[in-house]
C-alpha cells in the first residue's frame, strides 16, 4: 500500500506490505485492507485520503520486505514509481488506485475501505505470495 508522505514537500511515498485486502463492493467499487493500530505507521494512514494498491510480482520479494519494516519512505531518486500515477510501483502486476471512503476501529485494527478510482493489470509477470512465513510464486510456495 502507498500513499504520500504527509511531508510532500520532499515527493516522498510511503510504502506498507499488507498481507491482504479485499473486496467490498462493485457499485460502487470498493476494496478494504487492515492496518494495526499500534503500528508506527499507523497514524499516517489513518489520515491518508488516497492510497495504492500495488500487487507486487515474484521479483518483488525485496520490496516487500523493505516495506514491512519501518523505514519504507519511497524518495524519486528510488525510480520505483511511474510517471502515470506516483502511488503506482513499477513492475507490480496489478495497482488499484483508491480514494478513503470510509475508516473504522475493529478491534485492534483500522479498516480502510477505498474507493477505487483506477486500476490495471500487467500479466507479463507471476504474482508474489506470503504464506506461513514464506515467499513464493502465485500458485507455490518456496
Amino acid at each position: 500500500m502507498t500513499t504520500p508522505d504527509p511531508d510532500r514537500a520532499s515527493g516522498r511515498i510511503l510504502g506498507i506490505t499488507a498481507n491482504s485486502f479485499s473486496s467490498v463492493s462493485l457499485a460502487p467499487p470498493l476494496i478494504q485492507w487492515c492496518i494495526d493500530v499500534k503500528g508506527n505507521r499507523f497514524q499516517i494512514y489513518a489520515d491518508a485520503t488516497v492510497f495504492g494498491v500495488n500487487i507486487l510480482s515474484s521479483g518483488q520479494e525485496d520490496l516487500s520486505r523493505r516495506f514491512a519494516k519501518q523505514d519504507s519512505h519511497i524518495v524519486p531518486d528510488d525510480m520505483l514509481t511511474r510517471n502515470e500515477h506516483s502511488l503506482r510501483l513499477h513492475n507490480v502486476i496489478g495497482f488499484l488506485a483508491c480514494e478513503v471512503f470510509d475508516t473504522r476501529i475493529v478491534g485492534d485494527h483500522l479498516v480502510i475501505v477505498g474507493k477505487v478510482t483506477a486500476f490495471d493489470m500487467d500479466e507479463r509477470h507471476q504474482g508474489l505470495t506470503y504464506f506461513r512465513g514464506k515467499y513464493g510464486l502465485t500458485g507455490t510456495v518456496q
